[in-house]
């Protein structure tokens, strides 16, 4: 028998190409898309509803939020506590959750008590009821919660810093305490009514199924006979130009600095889009990543920071977010202007672009490992109208870029008159 020497690493195999299989597609009578994916052991089943409307979708962006966060505190036939053990006898949960561009209401179950459990996820997009008191619990700890958050630089700093990016409209829409005292349950009511109890959705369903769990939720939902066969349109108000500027609010009993450095750029569909997406990483979007590695390991600024592109359905930004001793705020913003100057001036090496190639390749197949995972990478893609293929072309991307092609980008994105710069605490 050979003794494994352990000296000599394994052979490191090259990543290829990152294909995600396509659900099935099914389209129900009312208009509604099912999406189903089969895979996995585990018989659970994880069924999404996503509704085309988020926290843009109202002039006061707090009014989605509370219609969402409201859904499972009461119908017409059940308070909150009978939906609550609806739920929980049958082991299974039931999540909401509101972005600036979608609304999802999720089910997750053993298949066996889909049956029990179904009608409760239906019964609360179809029926919910806004109790009085309920709403204005919620909208008390909201208020509240956003009081103590003021408390905190990084709060203020993520709040402000889409405030500029956005000019107060749109992903970066204002509000202030005033914005919860004015929120109404009629007006909650009236947006979950219209973009909510009729509206058209995508269902995700995804996990151990089998046909009797498909054929159960197909009959289900196409019993919803009332469904708007069109969308709402939404006004973005999206801003084209932004003046750069520098921006500091103070707090005086601040033991760290919450810095926010960064610009708008663009969405998913962008020729430059998995190039920066590359670059990104190369500069703050891992662990062994530039503005780590300087930052955090050499100079001991803070315990983190990053770098990164966030991409909604119609816009997209650039950040670098860290939060940082008061007394070494502005020594770390120079060592994040030098580490984007490098960027500019220098090829990165192979060395360095091979090993950030294989993390994000790698990371992409991660995010592949199970029934839910492939559909949530599914989900994204499909809700800005790309198919699979999508990632197919993102894996591509990332194994041919080049360090040239890098450094164009960095000089074409990343020029400090361009860049947004908020500090919130002291500089």
């Amino acid at each position: 028998m050979s003794v494994l020497n352990r000296v000599i690493p394994p052979a490191a195999n090259p990543i290829r190409d990152v294909k995600l299989e396509s659900p099935n597609k099914f389209e129900l009578p009312n208009g509604i898309d099912l999406f189903t994916l089969s895979a996995g052991t585990q018989e659970v089943v994880k069924i999404e509803l996503v509704f085309e409307s988020g926290s843009i979708s109202h002039h006061n962006p707090l009014v989605p939020g509370f219609a969402v966060a409201i859904l499972r505190e009461g119908t017409s036939t059940k308070n909150a506590a009978q939906i609550a053990e609806a739920i929980d006898d049958y082991g299974a949960y039931l999540e909401t959750d509101i972005g600036k561009d979608y609304t999802s209401v999720t089910l997750v179950t053993l298949s066996r008590f889909l049956p029990q459990t179904l009608p409760v996820l239906i019964e609360i997009i179809r029926d919910s009821a806004f109790p009085e008191k309920e709403f204005e619990i919620k909208r008390a700890n909201r208020r509240q919660k956003y009081l103590v958050g003021l408390e905190k630089v990084g709060f203020v700093a993520g709040k402000r810093f889409q405030e500029i990016l956005f000019q107060s409209q749109g992903y970066g829409a204002a509000f202030n305490e005033e914005s919860y005292n004015r929120v109404s349950r009629d007006e909650v009511l009236e947006f979950y009514q219209k973009h909510i109890q009729r509206s058209p959705f995508k269902i995700f369903m995804s996990g151990f199924l089998t046909k009797e769990d498909i054929h159960l939720v197909k009959t289900e939902f196409s019993a919803l006979t009332d469904i708007k066969t069109e969308l709402d349109s939404i006004d973005y108000n999206s801003v084209d130009v932004i003046t750069p500027i520098q921006e500091l609010i103070v707090k005086d009993n601040a033991m760290q600095s919450a810095v926010r450095i960064g610009r708008k750029l663009f969405t998913r569909n962008h020729p430059d889009y998995f190039g920066m997406k590359v670059l990104c990483t190369i500069l703050g979007g891992y662990f062994g990543s530039r503005l780590m590695t300087n930052i955090r390991e050499d100079k001991g600024y803070t315990y983190g920071i990053g770098a990164g592109m966030a991409s909604m359905k119609q816009d997209g930004y650039f950040y670098i977010s860290t939060e940082v001793g008061v007394d070494v705020c502005a020594n770390a913003i120079s060592e994040i202007y030098k580490e984007i100057s490098f960027l500019q001036d220098s090829a990165v090496l192979n060395t360095e672009l091979e090993l950030v190639k294989n993390y994000m390749l790698g990371s992409l197949l991660k995010s592949f490992e199970g029934p839910f995972e492939r559909m949530e990478r599914f989900k994204l893609v499909n809700l800005q109208g790309f198919d699979v293929d999508y990632y197919l072309n993102y894996s591509q991307a990332i194994r041919e870029i080049t360090a040239s092609q890098l450094m164009h980008l960095a000089n074409k994105w990343l020029q400090k008159d361009d860049l947004i710069e908020l500090v919130v605490g002291k500089k």
